[in-house]
């Protein structure tokens, strides 16, 4: 019997499965195992990066699988017999351990849009078209889509985020970088109301330096000079 390819997810949609999951019941090294099988699908291989994550997460990239670093594993039961149960290892900052960078653009309101964003990932991918969106609840993000006829809102995700979150890190990221360009905006727009209007010359003064520029002009061409009349004889 196949394995099924489609299950539905806690929100009621139909989502697709991998390796018997939804993206929603990932672990930890679902994740990576995904990132993994991505990076083999576009490149033929794992990139370096995402052999970094998994390294930086305490396991180890072997045979197609995420496994746990055997070292890690024989020091924490070493540690546990000596001192006890440990803190948990603290997550790399932004917690995905995922560099985001994010660069958000407020646009004039078209509807419900109010602005785009970009988001650069550890310095080697960028996805762009990011789109925040104001509802009566607040800002949320929308992820970048494309027309397809077959989808009940007429546009489909071409970007989807594989855990929850992942997922609230990165809508997190985008709406901090937009709210602070908001708020450089806002001030731009304060110190332009603080700062005095520019002087303006009255219409006299405009047309006294007008009629003396004129008369300079006039005075630095010199007249051309007429041509003697011959002597008569």
């Amino acid at each position: 019997m196949a394995p099924r390819r489609y299950g539905a997810a806690s929100d009621g949609s139909i989502q697709p499965l991998w390796h018997g999951k939804l993206a929603e019941d990932f672990t930890g090294a679902d994740t990576l195992r995904f990132m993994a099988d991505t990076d083999i699908q576009l490149n033929g291989n794992v990139s370096a990066e995402t052999l970094a994550a998994i390294r930086r997460a305490g396991y180890r990239y072997e045979g197609g699988e995420v496994l746990p670093r055997s070292g890690k594993e024989e020091m924490t039961m070493s540690e546990e017999k000596t001192t006890g149960a440990q803190a948990p290892e603290q997550e790399a900052p932004g917690g995905s351990g995922l560099k985001l960078d994010v660069t958000a653009r407020p646009i004039d309101p078209i509807k419900n849009l109010v602005g785009f964003a970009t988001v650069k990932l550890n310095d080697c991918f960028v996805v762009e078209d990011f789109k925040i969106l104001q509802s009566d609840k607040g800002l949320y993000v929308g992820m970048p889509s494309k027309p397809d006829k077959s989808s009940r809102t007429g546009y489909r995700d071409t970007v989807k985020p594989i855990t929850k979150e992942f997922r609230e890190e990165l809508h997190g990221a985008i709406l901090e970088a937009y709210q602070q360009e908001i708020e450089k905006l806002q001030a731009r727009i304060a110190a332009a109301r603080q700062a005095p209007p520019p002087e303006k010359a009255s219409i006299k003064g405009q047309l006294e330096a007008g009629t003396k520029k004129a008369a300079k002009e006039n005075a630095a061409r010199a007249p051309k000079e007429k041509p003697a009349k011959a002597a008569e004889r």
